[in-house]
């Protein structure tokens, strides 16, 4: 466990202090491998050898679209340590979208799984973007694509590191990409300071103990599979284990398969592992305690008993931490998302931002206590970065409230972000998406309740005078441009979308309506979604 003695700021520093303590523990466990703390270091070093034997220099950026693997943590610590920043794109993205982030991110290399490499072959060619990698996780390197470069070939010879100092606790580790309102994603910049201090503060409220195993079926591209399991684990040294996605079906298998003690769970994920049937596997493992961001005071109680394991509630956002506030273990308040963690202070306001007395919802804001425990900025976007930090304070958008103890409780989003399986998807990038359908005037997309929690995507469509559409063609046109998490659910074609005077969308009277006539379910229409190729 983490000693008092050890003072970690970077990514880096962690790495080569954890594997100079602990050697051959074992640090990532995956069902097909093991790595230790000294492997995880070495085949890191390797990696940013590699960069930097290819002129890759401080600063520059390293795209990485991988399931999760040990060498995605190797491929991102690598970039680290040669003084890069990772940007890990999330594994549904095709087309428009992943174009986008890949210019916007000025990313310079970019290492592809090779099941994923057919969407990023017919990209135009970006400029900035001098060589891709393919990794195979099966190994098999000898017929990559044109153009490309086999994974192990991008590996160097470690003492290309010698002449590199490592970065600072203010430097960027990252840039993760989270939807935009109003306009296209933004890639949130992250100092290595806050992933360690983030971590060092989950650790205080997670009642981790010597062996503790923390297990996630979530994706390595967003901030709770890298902060919640990967760094919480390594800061103490502790054992993280992965696969590559989340199978609701043997989940508690793999948990057992695994060793796991701690498991990580979003709201969507809670709600399907509830409703499988009942089996041997649900108390059959060793998970102790279940860090979760939505669990339903419905059904909170009858989880645990259930499954035979204690849940922590938590709230978080990548820009603040993916746990800025958590229940206190020892004083879990059903319903409550917790209280602010050790490194954010944290307050309730109104429109005009005069704080709220306990009871009444208001915009949750936060700002940190400690220097660089939250996000630098937007990338390239100076104007949504000041907005963001208005008056010193972040602005997370969500509405909350909080009792007299200073136990938070989450009521909804004020932002127009649609919060689909632990996916923030922005309406703008499926309105842009259908809008270029030949047949479609103009379209509003918004999120209505989900039988599974969160919400499902709904488009409000309204079509060229004296075109018919055909729902099952749309649905049709945005799934073959769109990542299969935003593709719409439901679809109604629309006489007129309500608009205020100044011609904006009145979003919340959409979402109130009830079905129409001309209202269509995507499922009951037979139209299938391609996921990326596994």
């Amino acid at each position: 466990m983490l000693e008092g003695a050890e003072d970690y700021h970077t990514l880096p520093e962690l790495l080569r202090g954890k594997a100079r303590k602990n050697g051959d523990r074992p640090a990532v466990r995956t069902p097909q491998r093991t790595v230790s703390y000294e492997q995880l270091l070495r085949e890191s070093e390797r990696f940013a050898a590699g960069l930097l034997e290819r002129d890759f220099h401080p600063g520059e950026k390293l795209g990485l679209l991988l399931y999760n693997s040990p060498d995605f943590l190797t491929s991102w610590y690598g970039a680290n340590l040669a003084g890069g920043v990772m940007v890990p794109l999330n594994t549904a993205l095709k087309g428009d979208l992943l174009r986008y982030e890949l210019e916007d991110s000025d990313a310079r290399w970019l290492v592809v799984d090779r099941r994923l490499h057919p969407e990023v072959a017919k990209l135009p060619p970006l400029p900035q973007l001098e060589g891709i990698a393919v990794y195979d996780p099966a190994g098999r390197y000898d017929d990559v694509p044109a153009d490309t470069v086999a994974f192990p070939d991008l590996l160097g010879k470690t003492g290309s590191l010698l002449s590199y100092p490592g970065p600072k606790r203010s430097d960027p580790a990252s840039i993760l990409y989270t939807s935009g309102t109003t306009g296209p994603p933004k890639g949130v910049v992250i100092p290595h300071e806050k992933y360690l201090s983030t971590a060092r503060a989950i650790s205080l409220r997670s009642e981790l103990t010597e062996g503790s195993v923390l297990f996630t079926e979530l994706p390595l591209f967003h901030c709770n599979a890298q902060e919640m399991s990967t760094h919480t684990a390594l800061l103490n040294d502790l054992t993280v284990a992965f696969t590559e996605w989340f199978r609701a079906s043997d989940y508690w298998g793999e948990a057992a398969r695994l060793g796991a003690t701690h498991v990580s769970l979003l709201i969507a994920m809670v709600n399907v592992l509830y409703k499988q049937p009942e089996r041997s596997a649900d108390r059959e493992h060793r998970v102790r305690v279940a860090l979760t961001a939505g669990t339903q005071k419905g059904i909170w109680k009858e989880f645990e008993a259930r499954f035979g394991l204690k849940i922590i509630e938590l709230y978080g956002m990548t820009e603040c931490g993916c746990t800025t506030l958590m229940n206190p273990p020892d004083r879990v308040r059903l319903g409550s998302v917790g209280t602010p963690l050790e490194f954010v202070e944290a307050k309730v306001v109104d429109e005009e931002e005069r704080p709220v007395p306990p009871g009444i919802k208001g915009e949750l804001l936060v700002r940190p206590r400690t220097e660089h425990s939250m996000m630098i900025e937007y990338y390239h976007k100076p104007e949504q970065t000041a907005e963001a930090w208005r008056n010193g304070w972040f602005h997370t958008g969500d509405y909350v409230w909080r009792d007299e103890d200073g136990y938070y409780y989450f009521v909804e989003r004020k932002k127009d972000i649609i919060r689909r399986r632990g996916e923030n998807i922005a309406p703008y990038d499926v309105e842009r998406a259908l809008n270029q359908h030949p047949g479609v005037f103009e379209c509003v997309v918004v999120g209505v309740p989900s039988p599974l929690g969160e919400e499902d995507v709904k488009a409000f469509v309204l079509a060229k005078p004296g075109v018919t559409l055909d729902a099952r063609e749309v649905f049709q046109f945005a799934a073959e441009r769109l990542p299969f998490f935003m593709v719409p659910q439901y679809l109604e074609f629309v006489d007129e979308i309500p608009k205020t005077a100044n011609q904006k969308a009145q979003r919340y009277l959409l979402r109130q309506r009830p079905p129409g006539p001309q209202s269509f379910d995507r499922d009951l229409l037979g139209v299938k979604v391609q996921r990326p190729a596994r």
